[in-house]
């Protein structure tokens, strides 16, 4: 079954009006995919060339995975760290200044992806508050919600975020550049997902299930699962309702998104979640 789309006709800037924005948010029972929302907002031409010059020589703590497929999730202990600017994660993607690449250059890039995750934009543009005011929830109906309430996500080919839900509220993820595919999943499908905690993970609850390459000796009961997916191509604004996993990965070379967490219903205790071994 496909994600709910909603869209307007060219020539329309605006599909939705603020209420009529949010009231699809509150009422969502499965993901939206809002189009021609964010036009003119001035985020949306947060490529990486306009975001190295917005950071400068700002480092950032990448985490660093392998591109290879393995049954087993990269959780994120798992993964490397490296400090680096983006002008250094630009040239290590181009590969035409590995000089420039600094902390970059220990990793080849056929074989590992890079990805600067969960970054607050207000601690990112604490010297230049004014950008904040460039991201505007308000245009779904949360008035006064902005950059400061919103994090930002760069990642090579292959990053990704092993399945899990958050625990809290949904999620309004802007793609601003590249294609990120979502792997979603009903919170019905929450017992053939295998629930976990990883260390150092407070806020989100983690399938065992690599829901792309799946060990389906281990963990059979996952066939039963029934993924939405969708590919969220730049311009577009996913609505991750609250209690859906998601597993999400980079398609291009290089993806950025912009989301904000609406602190809407609290699921630490949802009656879905029973964890496993």
């Amino acid at each position: 079954m496909d994600p709910a789309v909603s869209g307007a006709a060219d020539g329309v800037t605006k599909p939705f009006t603020p209420q009529e924005a949010r009231d699809v948010v509150l009422g969502a029972t499965l993901p939206v995919v809002f189009l021609g929302m964010t036009d003119d907002w001035p985020a949306s031409r947060w490529t990486l060339p306009r975001l190295c010059d917005m950071l400068q020589e700002q480092t950032l703590k990448f985490r660093i995975g392998k591109r290879k497929a393995d049954t087993e999730p990269q959780f994120e202990p798992q993964c490397d760290y490296i400090d680096g600017t983006l002008r250094q994660f630009r040239a290590w993607i181009s590969g035409a200044f590995p000089e420039e690449s600094g902390p970059f250059h220990r990793f080849d890039k056929a074989e590992s992806w890079a990805y600067a995750d969960y970054k607050y934009l207000a601690l990112l543009f604490k010297d230049q508050p004014e950008l904040l005011q460039e991201v505007s929830w308000a245009d779904f109906g949360f008035p006064g919600r902005d950059g400061r309430d919103s994090t930002l996500w760069v990642g090579s080919g292959g990053a990704n975020t092993p399945c899990h839900i958050d625990c809290y509220g949904c999620n309004l993820v802007l793609q601003v550049q590249g294609r990120k595919k979502w792997h979603l999943f009903h919170p019905e499908d929450t017992a053939h997902l295998y629930p976990t905690r990883i260390p150092y993970e407070e806020s989100s609850v983690f399938s065992k299930v690599n829901v792309v390459k799946p060990d389906w000796q281990r963990y059979p009961a996952f066939s039963r699962a029934r993924p939405h997916v969708v590919t969220l191509h730049p311009g577009q604004v996913l609505l991750v309702p609250p209690r859906w996993w998601h597993y999400v990965e980079s398609v291009d070379d290089v993806t950025i998104s912009i989301n904000s967490w609406l602190e809407l219903v609290s699921l630490f205790l949802h009656p879905y979640v029973t964890f496993t071994r």
